[in-house]
C-alpha cells in the first residue's frame, strides 16, 4: 500500500493515564492544529498514525492513546494523539479526524464517540487511501480495517452475573454512557439480558445517561436514590460513573444498602473497592489494546491479513484482588 508521509503538529495532545476525569485536559483547536502543521514536515521514515480517543479527560482513553504512542514511536512511526474534552462532543471527534485526513497521514485510530456519526469519516479516510482502526469503541458500518477491544456485551453479562450471584433479590438501577457510545450501549443490553433472563428478582426499575462523568453521575444517582429509597443494585457503564454513585451513596449514608457495579478497570476504581466505596468492576485491557493496534497497522502496511475483530478480554475485579489492577493491565 502506497504510504503517506504526513506533516507534524505542533502540539501534541497527551494527558496522564492517572489524571482524574475532573482534571483539566487541553485539546487542541482543530483549525489552529491544522495551520501550524502545514510549517513542519514529518521525518519519520513509516509514516505518521493519528489517534483519535473519545475523550482526554478518561484516563481509560489516555492509557491506550499513549500504549499507541510508545509502541508506534518504537515500531518508527510519528504518532500524534488528541481527543475532545467529553464523549458527548462527537462533533469535536468528527472535526479532529477530518483535519488528519486532510493532512494525509498514513492510519487513523480512534475510539468512536457515535457509532453512527464515525461512519462517514470512515468513508471518507478510505477514500483518501488513510486505513481507520478502531479501539474500544466501534462503528455501524463504514470500510474500517479492524476493531480491537473488549466485547463490550460479553462484558456487560459478566456484570450481571455477578450481580445475580451477590444480590438476593431487589431494584436496580442502570447508569448508562450517553447516546449512540457503541461501547456503553453493549454493556447495558449484555448485564439488562442477563439480569432479566436469569435473576428475575433483581428487578431493573431505571435507566439514565450520565455521560461516563463522575459529577453528572453523583446527580443521577440522586435523583435515583430519591425515586427508589429501598435500592440495592447500581450497575453503571463505565468506572467515572461508579466513582460518582459512589460518593453519592456513601452521602446519602446507603453504603451497606447498595452494591455498586462499574465497568473499564482504572486503578481508581481498583482503589474505590479496597476503599470501599464500590463492590465490583469489569476490568478491560486499554494498554494491551494500544499494543494490539499498532501491531495491526504493521501487518496491515505489509499486506499480511488482518483480523475484523478482535476481542482483548475483560476480568471481574473485586476486593479479592482489586490489588492486581492498581495498575492499566
Amino acid at each position: 500500500m502506497k504510504k503517506f508521509l504526513a506533516t507534524m503538529l505542533s502540539t501534541t495532545i497527551l494527558c496522564s493515564a492517572m489524571a482524574a476525569c475532573g482534571n483539566q485536559s487541553t485539546t487542541p483547536d482543530t483549525d489552529d492544529t491544522a495551520q501550524s502543521s502545514s510549517s513542519s514536515t514529518s521525518t519519520n521514515a513509516k509514516g505518521t498514525i493519528a489517534v483519535v480517543t473519545k475523550t482526554m479527560n478518561n484516563p481509560f482513553h489516555v492509557t491506550y492513546g499513549e500504549a499507541i504512542k510508545q509502541a508506534g514511536e518504537a515500531a518508527g512511526y510519528e504518532v500524534l494523539v488528541s481527543g475532545p474534552d467529553a464523549e458527548t462532543d462527537v462533533d469535536k471527534q468528527i472535526s479532529l479526524i477530518e483535519t488528519y485526513i486532510e493532512q494525509g497521514v498514513s492510519a487513523i485510530v480512534t475510539s468512536a464517540c457515535s457509532s453512527t456519526a464515525i461512519v462517514d469519516v470512515i468513508e471518507q479516510a478510505d477514500a483518501k487511501g488513510i486505513p481507520v482502526f478502531l479501539v474500544d469503541s466501534g462503528a455501524d458500518g463504514g470500510p474500517y480495517v479492524t476493531f480491537i477491544g473488549t466485547d463490550n456485551y460479553a462484558g456487560g453479562q459478566l456484570a450481571g452475573e455477578w450481580v445475580g450471584e451477590n444480590v438476593d433479590s431487589g431494584k436496580c438501577v442502570i447508569l448508562d454512557g450517553n447516546s449512540g457510545n457503541d461501547a456503553t450501549t453493549k454493556r447495558v443490553k449484555g448485564f439488562s439480558e442477563v439480569i432479566t433472563d436469569k435473576y428475575p428478582k433483581i428487578e431493573i426499575v431505571a435507566s439514565d445517561y450520565a455521560n461516563c462523568e463522575i459529577s453528572k453521575a453523583m446527580e443521577v444517582t440522586e435523583n435515583f436514590l430519591a425515586a427508589y429509597p429501598d435500592l440495592k443494585v447500581i450497575f453503571c457503564a463505565n468506572d467515572n460513573m461508579a466513582i460518582g454513585a459512589g460518593q453519592a451513596v456513601a452521602a446519602a449514608g446507603l453504603r451497606d444498602q447498595i452494591k455498586i457495579c462499574g465497568f473499564d478497570g482504572q486503578p481508581d476504581a481498583a482503589q474505590a473497592i479496597i476503599d470501599g466505596e464500590i463492590d465490583a468492576t469489569i476490568a478491560q485491557k486499554p494498554a494491551t489494546m494500544g499494543k494490539m493496534v499498532v501491531d495491526a497497522i504493521e501487518k496491515y502496511e505489509a499486506g499480511e491479513t488482518v483480523d475484523k475483530e478482535v476481542d482483548t478480554g475483560c476480568d471481574v475485579v473485586t476486593k479479592d484482588n482489586a490489588k492486581t489492577y492498581l495498575n492499566w493491565q
